[in-house]
């Protein structure tokens, strides 16, 4: 019957029209937030620290002994970044910035950590390092090459090597 199939057609149709809506206020939600709460700077340190994780990742799977093992895979959305760890039962360490804060979780283990990394600027706003813990002077300050040493050591060196 020719008006069942337009009946569903048109069904579909609905369903579609709905369903980009949905995704389009959801994404610019999303958006809007992350937009408000970031500050100056944050950008630039949040795409160094991606970089250097990105290489990191990149020099640990092109390693001598990771020959022939599946890769380690680096995922980033907007202010998200994603290391996955094959043949470890689906380990991810994943990375959130929140406005200054960078929130650690690796899955599927353990839960989001308290913020306890944190952007600090320079007074231009142009320069920042890492710091763990408050921001206090006896506070550990790192590099990007060194606060993704220091995330991604313990996950990485757990990774099997057959």
């Amino acid at each position: 019957m020719q008006w069942i199939d337009e009946m569903f057609a048109d069904m579909e149709k609905d369903r579609a029209t709905v369903s980009a809506k949905r995704i389009e206020k959801a994404a610019k939600a999303d958006r809007t937030k992350h937009l408000k709460k970031q500050v100056p700077g944050t950008l630039n340190a949040w795409n160094a620290l991606v970089s250097s994780i990105t290489k990191d990742v990149n020099e640990f799977n092109n390693h001598k002994q990771r020959a022939g093992q599946t890769p380690a895979r680096i995922r980033q959305r907007h202010f998200e970044c994603e290391v996955h760890l094959p043949g470890m039962q689906g380990k991810s360490l994943v990375l959130t910035l929140d406005d200054k804060d960078l929130q650690v979780s690796v899955h599927p283990e353990f839960p989001k950590q308290p913020l306890t990394i944190a952007i600090e600027l320079d007074k231009e706003g142009q320069h920042a390092s890492w710091v763990l813990g408050e921001s206090t002077k006896e506070n550990a300050k790192l590099s990007d090459e060194q606060l993704s040493e220091y995330l991604l050591k313990p996950v990485l060196s757990s990774a099997s090597i057959n």
